[in-house]
């Protein structure tokens, strides 16, 4: 198959990806995060007050007015590429350096968005997930550009391959704040949003923290 149509083929052959809803611990109330989606990636959105006593407070610095923002991973140049062609597609299939992505937003998803997905967290999940981000940064944490001012690109521990992509990451940053997403074998944003919807299904019938006084629900 001629690499033009090779890297297309590739990222929709698994998108048929059925995930069923699991079981999981008790989630604070109110959306804390959301996912979205554009064109083949995926990133997580996190509203800016919530990471003031986190990890990642720096990225605020050089964005006091952002709504919110958000964080991404992926390969260097396919990030950097004004247009992606050939080299950037090949280069998506043997893989190579990689980034983190930091953009401060206006609201709270990038215009862009083609799908936005919220989720609810356990408590300390904001902290749990400020923590991966931070993590994957080869370099201490910069300031953010102003909202709509691009992206802050910072290099990655990690390096980018067809097995640990953009939704593989979204997924482990998931996983890794306690929520019950399955990250390995994630592979494409087909995968990964089947996998967010699932647990977005899963909360519509979890119950949040019992209140003061309450009695806990029996099961």
């Amino acid at each position: 198959m001629p690499l033009r149509r090779a890297l297309p083929a590739l990222l929709v052959g698994a998108c048929a990806a059925r995930l069923t809803p699991s079981a999981g611990p008790p989630l604070q109330p109110g959306p804390a995060l959301i996912v979205i989606a554009e064109s083949w990636h995926t990133e997580i959105c996190l509203p800016a007050h919530a990471l003031a006593s986190t990890a990642l407070a720096p990225v605020r610095a050089g964005a006091p007015s952002a709504a919110a923002f958000s964080f991404g991973f992926g390969l260097e140049s396919w990030m950097r590429a004004d247009r992606h062609g050939l080299t950037e597609a090949f280069e998506a299939l043997t893989g190579g350096v990689a980034v983190v992505s930091i953009r401060a937003l206006h609201g709270a998803v990038p215009p862009g968005a083609e799908e936005a997905i919220a989720l609810r967290l356990l408590a300390g999940g904001i902290v749990a997930i400020a923590a991966f981000v931070v993590g994957q940064m080869r370099v201490p944490v910069p300031p953010s550009l102003p909202p709509g001012a691009g992206l802050r690109l910072v290099p990655s521990v990690i390096a980018y391959s067809l097995r640990f992509t953009c939704n593989t990451w979204v997924t482990r940053a998931l996983a890794e704040a306690g929520l019950p997403v399955p990250f390995a074998g994630i592979v494409l944003r087909g995968q990964a949003m089947a996998a967010v919807r699932a647990e977005a299904v899963r909360q519509a019938g979890a119950p949040g923290p019992a209140e003061p006084g309450t009695p806990e629900r029996q099961p």
